[in-house]
């Protein structure tokens, strides 16, 4: 777990030290693809900024690969703040869908189906900046996942999907990304599937353009 953790900040801290001049500003993308590594968090899905800030998350030795694909089907757009001159620029809705190898103490297949709304980019320090998105859409398991429920309710191979990330980018490296996110299945508090169904996994992976 140490070198999990290890990786992922060294990733971070790499990623926001590429040195070099700003390149040119590159035209909207269409499509995007990444590659991805997570492990199982034990916590609730609204208690991970908590416990992350307090260093109080704990794991299981549950872990998936994987890849995704997405495409830009709404691009960039503005909300406008009612009552105001000022607007949200940049916004942007893909489609995205995903493999995920799981293995250690899971080992089935995975894929995934989301929608993504995705922030404009936000200006940082030193030509890093970042957007946030949200995804929502289906998640279906090859076979009953093994730590998800309990001993009162049996895994379901079909759940919700909900994905949050962050996308750090640097003007030096155009259409490469950091991306640390998290990716949680649940039954929608009982709708699709029962209560205690589901799982969150914490993990980062890197992206690139396809255009």
């Amino acid at each position: 777990m140490r070198q999990f953790r290890r990786l992922v900040r060294l990733c971070l801290v790499a990623f926001a030290l590429v040195g070099g001049p700003a390149a040119a500003q590159a035209p909207e993308r269409t499509w995007h693809a990444t590659g991805y590594i997570s492990r199982w968090a034990n916590t609730d899905l609204l208690d991970v900024p908590e416990r992350s800030f307090a260093g109080d998350l704990t794991f299981e030795d549950s872990n998936f690969v994987g890849a995704g694909v997405a495409r830009v089907i709404v691009p960039s757009f503005a909300i406008p703040l009612p009552g105001t001159d000022f607007a949200f620029r940049g916004n942007r809705i893909e489609i995205e869908g995903q493999v995920l190898r799981h293995f250690g103490d899971q080992t089935h297949w995975e894929g995934t189906l989301a929608l993504m709304f995705r922030t404009g980019q936000i200006p940082l320090f030193g030509g890093l900046s970042v957007n946030i998105a949200v995804g929502e859409g289906l998640s279906y398991a090859s076979e009953r996942p093994r730590l998800e429920g309990s001993f009162r309710v049996e895994p379901s191979r079909f759940l919700n999907y909900l994905a949050l990330e962050a996308e750090f980018s640097h003007a030096s490296l155009p259409g490469v990304y950091f991306v640390p996110r998290i990716h949680h299945r649940s039954g929608i508090f009982g709708v699709i599937a029962p209560r205690e169904s589901g799982s969150n996994f914490i993990g980062a992976g890197i992206r690139v353009d396809l255009r």
